[in-house]
């Protein structure tokens, strides 16, 4: 029914001479399909707080001003943004959930988050405890959402582990986020 609607209005719209983008028809089979409905901000960041239960550490609230002076991300390029960090510094675990306002923001967002990892890799005033998790952080795209994800612990026993083990046991623990937003595309 949606996709009439939609459909007449774009009809209409070139009847009468209103301009109607060349990609008008794809935004409306992408719009309508079955399943592709995107999830509030609010849901995702449920989602992925739920999939981590007592193990979700992240609990100050990072506001937009320091979304720009810590990411790079402009509010300009999105909607709604939800960032959290822990309250104690010793401790690396961060999710950032942006959702973009179009495709060229996406891009933006993504290359501003990507460089924040980077930048995290390289610094090597990182408590000793958080190198191997910084490595494993995960930069994850869905639909108009861009994630910084870190987040997760692992056992005594797997930290003591080699590196390569340690980081894959990190990287597994942020799949949970990615998971759980997954989900909420189905």
């Amino acid at each position: 029914m949606k996709k009439k609607i939609v459909a007449m209005i774009l009809v209409l719209a070139c009847v009468t001479g209103i301009y109607a983008p060349e990609n008008a028809w794809e935004a409306v089979e992408a719009s309508t399909q079955k399943g592709k409905k995107t999830p509030s901000i609010q849901k995702v960041y449920n989602a992925v707080k739920k999939a981590y239960g007592d193990d979700y550490i992240p609990s100050e609230k990072v506001s937009k001003k320091e979304l720009k002076e810590r990411y790079g991300i402009s509010s300009k390029w999105y909607s709604a943004a939800i960032a959290e960090v822990p309250m104690i510094s010793a401790n690396a675990d961060t999710l950032v959930i942006v959702k973009a306002k179009n495709a060229a923001s996406k891009k933006k967002i993504r290359s501003a988050l990507k460089k924040y990892r980077e930048e995290l890799i390289q610094d090597t005033c990182q408590y000793p405890m958080n190198q191997l998790k910084i490595q494993a952080s995960k930069v994850y795209v869905k639909g108009n959402y861009v994630c910084f994800i870190m987040l997760g612990t692992i056992s005594n026993k797997q930290e003591e582990q080699s590196e390569d083990k340690v980081i894959a046991a990190y990287k597994k623990q942020n799949e949970k986020a990615v998971k759980a937003i997954n989900k909420l595309y189905k």
